[in-house]
């Protein structure tokens, strides 16, 4: 069988895209595209391992382990253990899916030809990477439905600063709220500056209200911008760390607590999303 290096890579790395997305979008967090993009890259480099001569078995589960790895971890990150398992999970269990059926096909097809698990496919690549995309569109449908379905909920929510504390704030789970912080990576939760104003430190009202209103003239109290796109555009808000913040009897760490001018509902002074409903 002819192997051209260029399809092969083509092929692996728009594969590897629609799993880890597919993975990403089955475990509920949010994600980063650009991630995903490096780890299908680093996928499609190691792909060009079947082009070792004498492998053998248990040097292919310890290379399989590697790359599983690195892949997981690019894609995904290290800063929250709890998501990168959950990920990392669904990512294997989608590997595992399509490896057996790819391994059912080879028994009943001579389309498919297996070697040591490594397949190799004397069908079109279009065809599988269609496949593979149909799989992945599925997957998302899925989820914007079960989106729909979901119940949204009150949480009374305690916010915790270094020198201050917002007590007693109504917020509320959205489950299309997909904000996260670009730079760091931390969860996001936005509050609605007049209704939470009154706890903060007067200087950093003062700062704040300067920066949504479009009058700001320099850093004071140390807030950080935090960048954020909706279907009508994008923008930025000042967002500040917290300690913590508790709600349902639990405590989540690395959290920013973006401000904004625009109202979030009727009593609700908090909003945030499926990543920090995930660890209530």
């Amino acid at each position: 069988m002819v192997i051209y290096i260029d399809v092969l890579m083509v092929t692996n790395f728009l594969i590897s895209y629609f799993l880890f997305m597919a993975a990403a979008v089955l475990s509920g967090y949010t994600y980063s595209r650009k991630r995903i993009i490096a780890s299908s890259a680093a996928g499609a480099f190691f792909c060009l391992y079947i082009f070792v001569q004498s492998r053998s078995f248990a040097a292919d589960i310890i290379f399989r382990l590697l790359s599983l790895a690195v892949s997981a971890v690019t894609a995904f990150g290290i800063k929250d253990k709890k998501k990168l398992v959950l990920q990392g999970a669904c990512y294997i269990l989608l590997n595992m899916l399509l490896t057996g059926a790819m391994a059912l096909v080879g028994l009943k097809s001579t389309a498919v030809y297996n070697n040591n698990m490594f397949f190799y496919f004397s069908i079109n690549p279009v065809v599988l990477v269609a496949v593979s995309a149909v799989i992945y569109l599925l997957i998302l449908v899925f989820e914007l439905v079960k989106e729909k379905v979901s119940p949204q909920k009150i949480y009374y929510m305690d916010i915790f600063f270094k020198d201050f504390t917002i007590t007693g704030a109504k917020a509320f789970y959205d489950s299309g709220f997909k904000i996260k912080d670009i730079i760091s990576n931390r969860d996001v939760i936005v509050a609605e500056f007049e209704k939470v104003k009154e706890y903060l430190p007067r200087d950093m009202q003062t700062d704040i209200a300067g920066f949504l209103q479009g009058s700001y003239n320099g850093v004071k109290t140390g807030f950080v911008p935090v960048f954020f796109t909706t279907l009508s555009g994008g923008g930025m808000m000042p967002a500040v760390k917290c300690e913590h913040i508790t709600a349902q009897n639990k405590s989540i760490k690395n959290i920013l607590v973006a401000f904004t001018e625009n109202p979030l509902g009727e009593n609700v002074s908090v909003i945030f999303g499926t990543d920090i409903k995930k660890q209530l």
